[in-house]
């Protein structure tokens, strides 16, 4: 996604700090709600293609930036394509 104007994400992390997101907490996890992102007008943008795997099976080995890494990447754990909704959970969250 793009987005032209960089105070939707300044007001979007002040909204953050000043109400923080509903969640509820496990005893194996957290779960947060979503914030959503106001709408944005930009041209969307499609990088990092540099780890892409063909296929459905499990996966096994690093991909992903650090900052983004879905757990079970982090554990070198198999992965499959779930990994990629923990992605965009990452930037979009």
């Amino acid at each position: 996604m793009g987005i032209k104007d960089d105070s939707i994400l300044s007001k979007y992390e002040q909204a953050e700090f000043e109400a923080p997101a509903p969640r509820k907490i496990l005893k194996d996890r957290t779960i947060y709600l979503s914030r959503p992102l106001p709408m944005s007008y930009g041209t969307p943008v499609l990088c990092d293609l540099g780890e892409a795997r063909l296929g459905i099976d499990q996966q096994r080995g690093d991909i992903m930036p650090d900052i983004y890494r879905a757990p079970e990447v982090i554990l070198d754990m198999t992965w499959d394509y779930k990994v990629d909704i923990w992605n965009v959970g990452m930037v979009v969250g």
